[in-house]
């Protein structure tokens, strides 16, 4: 019995939440399947434009959905055009969508879980109200920074952040300080409903939100300010934990691989890119193996569960 002057503390509520309308409808039910092969944390999922029938599987399965946040200075001509958008913007308001919670997790509709660990490290590094974030500067072999050669001892940044922050028309001060800073994947992240960072991240998404061509980058680009301008606190997680490939498979196992000896098993896969095989488990990658050898694989959850011989 807990004695009268030590109460009980409250219990830290969590929630794991992405986004989609219908055409991604059947990758998030994916996501959630292999959340829930880890853990019954709770789930939600905005919905920016699921079918009747979508929200009524998602309400069987005691999933929350959620209306997306769409601010009044949103682009209204863009969201009418791509109303899945608004997930983007979205992203920014979740302390306000969820009141009830204190860890919210993000997940994009394109990553499914691996490893529950990585679930686990993600909220555990949010749990003193910093932002918990992959940096992209893992086992990429590709460069790390985008640039254009002009003539020997001359090049022209060329970055994901630098060119947004110049689309966004933002002072060339602020492009320099943060064009050769690696990119914070907004795929996957981690944050306390009363960390500091959330009106920092909605003051920089009311001064580029409006601006032409911004919707669909803009959540990755305020990140990418609020902590390399602002200076917010943020917690870095090692990229197993929004695993973008190289790929390499474990045959012994049959699970994904980090590129990184010893080749651990990979947490959160994030599909970017890989629009073939989002749209049809039967279209494959041809990948290495740590064994030596190559496989052809469907990198989503349902293609690796049929590879390995746990079904669909």
């Amino acid at each position: 019995m807990t004695p009268p002057d030590c109460p009980e503390m409250p219990a830290v509520r969590r929630i794991i939440v992405t986004g989609c309308d219908h055409a991604y409808f059947e990758l998030v039910a994916e996501l959630i399947a292999s959340i829930r092969n880890h853990t019954d944390t709770t789930i939600a999922v905005i919905d920016c434009g699921m079918t009747a029938g979508q929200r009524a599987l998602l309400h069987a399965r005691g999933v929350r959905v959620l209306a997306p946040h769409i601010p009044d200075y949103a682009p209204r001509r863009a969201l009418a055009k791509r109303p899945c958008l608004a997930i983007n913007i979205s992203k920014l308001w979740l302390d306000q969508m969820l009141p009830d919670f204190d860890l919210i997790l993000w997940l994009d509709a394109d990553t499914w879980v691996q490893d529950g660990q990585a679930l686990e490290r993600m909220f555990a590094a949010a749990a003193r109200q910093t932002l918990a974030i992959v940096p992209e500067i893992g086992a990429k072999l590709a460069n790390l920074l985008g640039v254009r050669w002009i003539c020997p001892g001359w090049m022209q940044i060329r970055s994901f952040l630098y060119k947004n922050a110049t689309r966004a028309r933002l002072p060339f001060a602020i492009r320099k300080r943060i064009g050769a800073r690696p990119l914070l994947n907004a795929g996957v992240f981690c944050l306390h409903r009363q960390a500091p960072i959330w009106p920092v991240l909605r003051k920089w998404q009311a001064q580029i939100l409006p601006r032409r061509h911004m919707a669909f980058t803009q959540d990755q680009l305020c990140i990418a300010l609020a902590v390399y301008i602002d200076g917010l606190p943020v917690t870095f997680l090692d990229n197993s934990h929004n695993y973008l490939g190289p790929w390499l498979l474990d045959e012994r196992t049959g699970t994904l691989a980090n590129l990184f000896f010893p080749h651990a098993p990979v947490g959160i896969v994030h599909m970017a890119s890989q629009k073939a095989m989002r749209s049809r488990l039967e279209n494959t990658l041809t990948i290495p193996t740590v064994q030596g050898g190559t496989a052809a694989v469907n990198l989503r959850y349902g293609g690796m569960r049929a590879l390995s011989g746990r079904g669909g």
